[in-house]
């Protein structure tokens, strides 16, 4: 179906593209933020490992600033804490216990299935791994089964399990990003990961679903590119995963990275994410910087890197829908507030929840956001 809409879409060249009008309706809420420390409101985690069992919602590791931005010094810690929050009727999160968390990983490739959360690669330290892991709920405890661990380690990908399977989208190392779809068959015991596709290019920090059937849909993403700035993509894919087909789908609104998607009634919902303009710019002065050989133009360029930082305007509110039926991408309500990226959009029921992220260059936050779909 999705194939041939697409081939009609193309021909009659009708307006697949963009529609201001949507089916969808989507309603913004604060539905909790993470609990106080003993040094006051919590400043929230980049890249948790997250996700929801039954009408709980997990959110563990992750990686924050808490001695001060990186232009500053402040070094970048792996937090080892996990929160457990109830998912009331109304949508209201209900904090219920914080514990111990096994791991001090984050940016990990999260998703979460039959009654389990897997976390794939992520990093450490700002070292990436390989590790793959299974957790679930026993006795209020969250308990974690190692999965056979990823070909290479890989940080800063994207995850959906799909009919018995766990899919890999990309990723990062320090040597490379991945062009790969890795996929490990959970349902059968075979529990080996295999090279299962190759992307139209390398690609991290992409948005990932899967549909009801058998398809990924991938959506922008970005390329990193040593002393120069990282191609940001505006592309988006459909995998089929029966024949590993690859098919085009219509562009974004404009090109994004780090943003959360989830999968609701045949379309793909879009949330927030960076459009590069201001990381583009950080990146150029960083090459130029480490280029340079001349100590005061470095120490200049050093400033200005600094400051743009430090003034980041936050990343896009925009909440885009694409329609896999008619192809057309709408326009829904925007974030309210600040928009997180580098987290997961976790989907239960007609409810989003997006768990706190980053908001700003080195800034992350406390709010847990759930929106109503109608």
């Amino acid at each position: 179906m999705y194939k041939a809409t697409l081939f009609l879409c193309l021909v009659l060249l009708s307006g697949c593209v963009m529609n201001n009008k949507s089916r969808l309706m989507l309603d913004w809420k604060e539905g909790g933020v993470l609990p106080k420390g003993g040094q006051g409101d919590h400043i929230g985690i980049a890249g948790p490992v997250t996700g929801v069992m039954e009408d709980r919602l997990i959110i563990a590791g992750g990686a924050n600033f808490p001695n001060g931005m990186p232009w500053d010094g402040g070094k970048k810690t792996y937090q080892k804490e996990a929160y457990f929050f109830k998912i009331d009727a109304e949508g209201k999160l209900i904090l219920e216990m914080i514990k111990p968390f096994a791991d001090s990983i984050a940016y990990s490739a999260n998703t979460s299935a039959n009654g389990y959360i897997y976390s794939i690669g992520g990093e450490r330290s700002g070292v990436a791994s390989a590790d793959v892991w299974r957790y679930s709920l026993v006795n209020n405890e969250l308990v974690r089964e190692a999965l056979p661990s990823l070909p290479v380690p890989l940080t800063n990908g994207a995850a959906v399990y799909l009919n018995g399977a766990l899919y890999m989208i990309g990723g990062e190392n320090t040597d490379q990003v991945s062009d790969k779809v890795y996929r490990l068959q959970v349902s059968n015991g075979t529990f080996m990961w295999e090279q299962f596709a190759v992307l139209k290019y390398p690609l991290s920090h992409t948005m990932v679903v899967a549909d009801s059937g058998q398809h990924i849909v991938i959506l922008g993403g970005r390329m990193r590119n040593d002393n120069a700035t990282s191609k940001i993509y505006d592309q988006a894919y459909m995998l089929n995963t029966q024949d590993r087909s690859l098919t085009s789908l219509p562009v974004l609104p404009y090109p994004l990275a780090a943003g959360t998607a989830i999968f609701y009634n045949n379309s793909v919902i879009l949330f927030g994410g960076d459009n590069g303009a201001t990381f583009n710019r950080v990146e150029e002065l960083i090459a130029a910087t480490n280029l340079s050989k001349d100590d005061r133009e470095r120490e200049e360029l050093t400033k200005q890197k600094n400051l743009i930082q430090r003034e980041h305007p936050g990343f896009g509110k925009e909440v885009w829908a694409l329609d896999l039926i008619t192809l057309g991408w709408s326009r829904l309500a925007d974030i309210e507030g600040d928009s997180p990226v580098t987290t997961t959009a976790i989907s239960k029921d007609d409810l989003v929840i997006i768990p706190s992220g980053e908001i700003r260059a080195g800034v992350r936050t406390n709010r847990i956001l759930v929106g109503q779909i109608k």
